[in-house]
């Protein structure tokens, strides 16, 4: 009786143990909206990815208060036809003039590299301020640009004078940002 009630267990383990390796991959993969079907850009930066035109990473890179360069990467796809963009405006954001930046088919504007647009305005680093690039085929797309301080992965980007109307802009007075990291003060348990 014991061997027989020993064998009972074991095959009711062995069942469960079976089970729930066939159930445990069935389940995990119930449901839709997967994480990879999803996009998924880890970057400190505003992003649109709907439409025929993308726009990736958007950033002001400042190296003080209220001035600064917008930069971002911009793609148009295949299917669409070229692309120019053509202005840049936002709340508490003004753009300096600059050259239409002109996107192939297929192909892609690097900001960082390519040189930026000059932006002054009401913003700090931190700030996450809502930009709208417009583009010479009648279409706009808004996208948060977060600003960032022009210090260490952000130093090569070039911060140009915003030039308004012909007129250059009035330098600003802000001080410059640091880019030290702050030090934690010693503790009194250190003695």
């Amino acid at each position: 009786m014991m061997t027989s009630l020993r064998r009972l267990r074991t095959q009711r383990a062995l069942a469960v143990a079976g089970l729930v390796a066939v159930a445990a991959p069935l389940l995990s993969s119930c449901g839709f909206n997967y994480a990879t079907d999803r996009p998924n850009v880890i970057a400190n930066g505003g992003y649109h990815i709907e439409g025929d035109i993308h726009v990736l990473a958007a950033r002001i890179v400042a190296p003080s208060d209220g001035t600064g360069t917008f930069v971002a990467t911009i793609t148009v796809d295949p299917s669409a036809a070229d692309t120019k963009l053509t202005g840049l405006s936002g709340d508490g954001v003004t753009a300096g003039t600059f050259t239409p930046i002109e996107v192939k088919s297929g192909g892609s504007a690097n900001l960082f590299t390519d040189g930026g647009i000059p932006v002054t305005g009401d913003f700090k680093a931190g700030d996450d301020k809502p930009v709208t690039l417009t583009f010479d085929n009648g279409s706009s797309i808004e996208v948060g640009a977060v600003v960032v301080k022009q210090c260490h992965e952000y130093s090569d980007v070039q911060t140009l004078p915003s030039k308004q109307s012909g007129k250059a802009q009035a330098s600003t007075t802000a001080e410059p940002y640091t880019c030290e990291y702050p030090s934690a003060a010693p503790s009194a348990e250190a003695h």
